[in-house]
């Protein structure tokens, strides 16, 4: 008995049912909770303390903060668009997406939402609002714990373009410690420890140490050139530093 000339087809139409519903199950969010069970679905933003998860369309739930130890969620697309701006020099744009995301998904426990509450704060001081840069880092402080050293990095800005040098050299101390401790930093660390030294290197040229500055100028551009605005304002202060002082190297 020969076999049907559909069977092929059925046969590939349920390779590629099953194809479709692994991609969609890959692409689902992941809520990882304190007591290791894992609930899949589409987180749909933060509210009351509550991660709101969309398990099937009309059917939501919300999972406290307090109990959640992981998210698995790829950053949405205005977070590239706001990156994109604040690079670009669009600050007053940057703004408006970055603060639509810490609206929507406040608190959530993944990397890219703890960028982006710190990239406020950056975004803010670079369009002038100096005061809400101040409420983003203390808000980020706040929000995420862990991430005080990035909250003290952008304070330590704000301390710089006020010339209050010797509170931005408090709040470099634990960066500039961490970066004694590596060369190769991860991903997450190496854009803070080259913003960290080219702001420990305008700290120690106002106080005259242009030997420290110059170092610290290098290992911005040089050893940790992580940060594309920052790695060239080092080395633009480390070429303007050699001309006003004829001779001077790095210690």
């Amino acid at each position: 008995m020969k076999a049907s000339p559909s069977a092929p087809r059925r046969l590939f139409l349920v390779l590629v049912a099953v194809a479709a519903a692994t991609v969609s199950a890959s692409s689902q969010d992941a809520v990882v909770m304190k007591t290791g069970l894992t609930r899949e679905g589409k987180i749909t933003g933060v509210s009351g303390g509550n991660v709101r998860l969309q398990i099937q369309a009309g059917s939501s739930t919300g999972i406290p903060l307090a109990e959640i130890r992981e998210v698995r969620m790829e950053a949405p697309p205005e977070f590239d668009a706001a990156t994109s701006r604040l690079a670009g020099g669009d600050a007053v744009g940057a703004v408006e997406a970055l603060q639509g995301i810490n609206d929507t998904y406040p608190g959530l426990p993944a990397p890219w939402a703890r960028q982006a509450a710190a990239l406020l704060g950056d975004a803010k001081l670079a369009s002038g609002d100096s005061e809400g840069a101040t409420a983003a880092y203390d808000k980020l402080a706040q929000t995420y714990p862990e991430a005080t050293a990035l909250a003290n990095l952008g304070r330590a800005r704000l301390a710089v373009e006020a010339g209050q040098f010797d509170q931005a050299a408090l709040l470099l101390e634990p960066l500039l410690a961490a970066s004694d401790q590596t060369a190769f930093p991860l991903p997450s660390d190496a854009a803070p420890l080259c913003q960290a030294h080219f702001l420990h290197g305008r700290v120690q040229e106002a106080a005259g140490d242009y030997q420290g500055a110059l170092a610290s100028y290098l290992m911005a551009s040089a050893l940790f050139p992580f940060d594309q605005q920052a790695a060239a304002g080092a080395r633009q202060r480390a070429d303007t530093l050699r001309a006003e002082h004829a001779g001077l190297i790095a210690p």
